[in-house]
């Protein structure tokens, strides 16, 4: 019997079964077992076939809807979280993809740690379209964000992708899943109120991979006023969340910017002193 703590990965999927594959290969090669995936169809293609591929490999449930009961994208991944039943929660999206020790990485620094929320670093791969539809030939892999927890710095600037991210279910029964109400930025908007009560653990390895398609098919590119007009109210609404780290971080500037004065004061002195021995000794002279 595992003693191996029990992880749910959720992905949503729309009509992208090649990209879909991708995903759950990348699942099946976990080096954590003790895990089930659990795709959301969002009215999209059935992807049925597909699914009972994997079914001797790993454990994976499989939740479709009819597009006169379109979930959306945030209805998609909370139907998938209560459906769910791992003590962990992960996230991994059709068009990404983990590195196989992705998910042991996270456990092992949730059991060193006793942190309830963590997060990886991953890579930035840049797609472009092949010579069939829904065919994509990643070009290039470069290094995506790095930076440790800081409030004021999701505010100002989520460095977090939700391919990396990692919860205990325990924040999911507190506070809740997705808003519903957001077109775009639902991952934002969890990490915000997520960030409100707990710390989030950053382990500086790259255990993920996360695509840009050069054809604007991201949802970052193909809705660009919606991402506006989210990231606006979301940053009106969660201020207060990152005032307080803001404020330290201010201060640790003036106090960095008080020191380099004062050595900037002290080597001003030292110089007049040193002009005034040079003349004193030129005098004598």
């Amino acid at each position: 019997m595992t003693t191996e703590p029990r992880v749910s990965i959720i992905i949503r999927t729309y009509n992208r079964p090649k990209m879909l594959r991708r995903a759950l290969e990348s699942v099946g090669r976990q080096t954590h077992k003790n895990l089930e995936a659990v795709v959301i169809n969002d009215a999209g293609i059935d992807v049925q076939p597909l699914i009972d591929e994997f079914k001797d490999h790993f454990d994976i449930l499989y939740l479709t809807f009819s597009p006169e009961n379109k979930p959306g994208r945030c209805k998609a991944a909370n139907e998938g979280i209560a459906q769910s039943s791992g003590e962990w929660i992960c996230y991994l999206d059709d068009d990404d993809f983990y590195y196989p020790d992705h998910i042991e990485t996270l456990m092992h620094e949730a059991k060193r740690t006793g942190a309830l929320v963590l997060y990886t670093d991953a890579n930035r791969g840049t797609e472009e379209p092949g010579e069939h539809p829904g065919d994509y030939v990643i070009t290039a892999v470069g290094e995506g964000p790095s930076e440790d927890f800081s409030r004021a710095g999701v505010y100002c600037g989520c460095y977090i992708h939700l391919v990396t991210f990692c919860h205990h279910r325990k924040l999911y029964q507190q506070q809740g899943g997705f808003d519903e109400n957001l077109p775009v930025l639902e991952d934002l908007d969890l990490f915000f109120r997520y960030a409100f009560d707990h710390e989030f653990h950053h382990i500086k390895k790259k255990t993920a991979q996360f695509q840009i398609r050069t054809d604007d098919t991201n949802a970052v590119t193909s809705m660009r006023r919606e991402f506006s007009d989210t990231m606006e109210m979301l940053c009106k609404k969660y201020l207060h969340t990152a005032v307080g780290d803001m404020m330290v971080l201010i201060q640790e500037g003036r106090a960095r910017l008080l020191g380099t004065a004062a050595m900037v004061e002290d080597l001003v002195v030292r110089i007049a002193t040193l002009e005034h021995r040079i003349s004193e000794l030129e005098n004598r002279g």
